[in-house]
């Protein structure tokens, strides 16, 4: 265990100025306060929050401050805890809720903790995962799964958003068309197609990740850059549309895809972050009388329940592509924004 942890120096990946870019710097070891766990992180995995925060994009200038770590996917064992809490203890495999919420707003009170007034999200509005040791409130603490790798246990928060999605999706005897090939619309396909789905169609741009989407469980891909989604997906519906479409990309021209590609009466669901504000056309949106519903996270911890249950049928491993010691995080962020990578896991302390 450590000692004297605010004189312990670690590395960490962290944004330091208000531009493109990140560093590799020393950081002190926090100290967990009294209702906080102090985890020494064994694995962490970049997604596309901490793209959109590398990039510097309108939304990151928006929300982030600097300095601060990267960062929210994790998995690693509990360090040491705050003397107020006692359902974890030293040595405990964990993993972590990245929404840390208050618990006495009015959202927390009414089950929507994952949308709280005062959240902050790791990495995002506090220091985050991209270290060797990360400080988090007890309260958002998930036990992993002991049969899972801690680099399967950081895809378990991703994997988790896939939940959400689809099962605010209603997907059962449903067509559902997905639309995105990064990480979590990879993993909704599976989820999909556990869930019931009637058929599950893969919306991308690169045949390799769509060849994923099939392994997992799309009963057809369909790669955007050959050939008109929407005109493919009239087809395979004889002209009606498609029950539910997941927009999982944040794609400029997806989110009008989704509408144009969704039945009269259908459902549509917008989960990818674009990096600027888009336009839409809403008069599609009333004529067809289409839902379009918003969707952030997990609810917590009921996804999290659910997601350990889709675990026997979807492999969350695949989605994994490479792997690097903290220090060769640039590697790992330059593949990614080159999409030569799907999901990139980091390891603090290598």
């Amino acid at each position: 265990m450590l000692s004297e942890r605010n004189e312990i120096v670690v590395q960490a990946v962290a944004k330091t100025r208000p531009e493109p870019g990140a560093d590799l710097v020393n950081w002190n070891v926090p100290k967990p306060g009294p209702a906080e766990v102090l985890i020494r992180v064994s694995a962490a995995s970049i997604c596309g929050t901490d793209m959109h925060i590398y990039s510097w994009d309108e939304w990151a200038r928006s929300r982030i401050h600097v300095p601060q770590i990267l960062g929210h996917e994790h998995a690693g064992y509990v360090e040491s805890v705050g003397s107020e809490v006692h359902h974890v203890q030293p040595g405990d495999y964990v993993t972590a809720e990245t929404h840390i919420f208050c618990g006495t707003c009015y959202l927390c009170h009414t089950g929507n903790a994952h949308i709280c007034r005062n959240v902050e999200i790791l990495g995002v509005d506090r220091n985050g995962t991209f270290a060797e040791y990360l400080a988090v409130p007890a309260s958002v603490v998930w036990h992993a799964d002991p049969r899972l790798p801690p680099k399967a246990a950081t895809v378990m928060e991703p994997f988790g958003n896939s939940v959400h999605v689809v099962m605010k999706a209603a997907v059962p005897a449903k067509n559902v068309v997905i639309i995105g090939d990064g990480p979590t619309g990879l993993l909704a396909a599976g989820v999909a197609r556990a869930a019931g789905a009637a058929a599950v169609w893969n919306v991308g741009l690169l045949d390799d990740r769509l060849e994923i989407a099939a392994e997992l469980g799309a009963h057809k891909t369909i790669n955007a850059s050959h050939e008109d989604p929407v005109a493919l997906i009239n087809r395979l519906t004889e002209g009606l549309g498609a029950d539910v479409v997941l927009e999982m990309s944040g794609a400029e021209v997806a989110l009008q895809q989704a509408v144009d590609m969704v039945r009269p009466g259908g459902r549509v669901i917008a989960f990818g972050i674009p990096a600027r504000p888009l336009s839409l056309n809403t008069a599609d949106l009333v004529f067809k009388e289409v839902e379009l519903l918003g969707l952030v996270g997990r609810r917590i911890f009921e996804t999290w329940h659910q997601a350990e249950r889709f675990l026997p049928q979807v492999d969350v491993q695949r989605v994994i592509t490479d792997e690097f010691p903290l220090s060769g995080w640039q590697e790992g962020m330059d593949k990614l924004l080159n999409r030569k990578a799907i999901k990139v896991v980091l390891y603090p302390g290598q």
